[in-house]
């Protein structure tokens, strides 16, 4: 009996992939303008909230202004009353003498401890530092922590800047400091405890401890 020719079996034809579906023009517009409008948003907030907390910094240093502004109110309304009572008084006692004779001085007293009182912690806080430098900025800040002060304007600082930078001054004349900054304009000064001022007082205090030693 003849073979019989069996069936193959044909491979299934490949499935077709899916098609890739454009998106519509229109579509794409909305959403790009939609993340970019998303992004502006989110930019404002976050400004909003920058802007938020710097006003909060500044209401508190207008408090503190306005506080010190009544504070200084006060004291000019004391020293007002006090200024025309002595002028009642030099009036009556002493006519021939002009009360604005003496014109008018800044009253040093208490401002800093006592007379020399600015330069003494300067000379100390470098001293206790030594051998590692201070700059000016620091010493400043030191010092205004010591004694107390507040500079509610620029120009406050400004002022209490230029007291430091005298009793430095001073201070290097009389060779207790150096400075380890080019002194000419526009450097930042950077200050150090002269260890030579310390060795010539050791000396001298050995000297001064043997004289006193021969006279006993």
């Amino acid at each position: 009996m003849p073979a019989r020719n069996l069936p193959t079996t044909q491979a299934l034809p490949n499935e077709p992939a899916p098609a890739r579906t454009r998106t519509p023009p229109d579509v794409k517009w909305l959403l790009n303008e939609r993340a970019a409008l998303a992004g502006a948003v989110s930019k404002a907030v976050a400004k909003q909230q920058a802007l938020c907390a710097k006003r909060e910094r500044l209401e508190a240093q207008l408090e503190g202004v306005l506080r010190l502004l009544e504070r200084s109110r006060t004291a000019q309304t004391r020293a007002q009353a006090s200024l025309d009572g002595i002028d009642v008084t030099l009036g009556l006692a002493h006519p021939c003498v002009r009360p604005t004779y003496a014109g008018e001085v800044s009253a040093w007293a208490g401002k800093y401890g006592q007379r020399g009182g600015l330069g003494e912690f300067i000379e100390e806080a470098l001293h206790a530092a030594a051998p590692a430098p201070l700059t000016t900025t620091v010493l400043i800040n030191l010092a205004s922590r010591e004694f107390g002060l507040t500079f509610p304007l620029p120009k406050d600082r400004r002022a209490f800047r230029k007291s430091v930078s005298s009793a430095l001054t001073s201070l290097l004349k009389r060779g207790r400091i150096e400075p380890l900054h080019s002194r000419e304009g526009g450097s930042h000064g950077l200050w150090r405890w002269n260890v030579q001022a310390t060795t010539l007082e050791g000396l001298r205090a050995q000297a001064e401890g043997l004289a006193r030693q021969m006279e006993a």
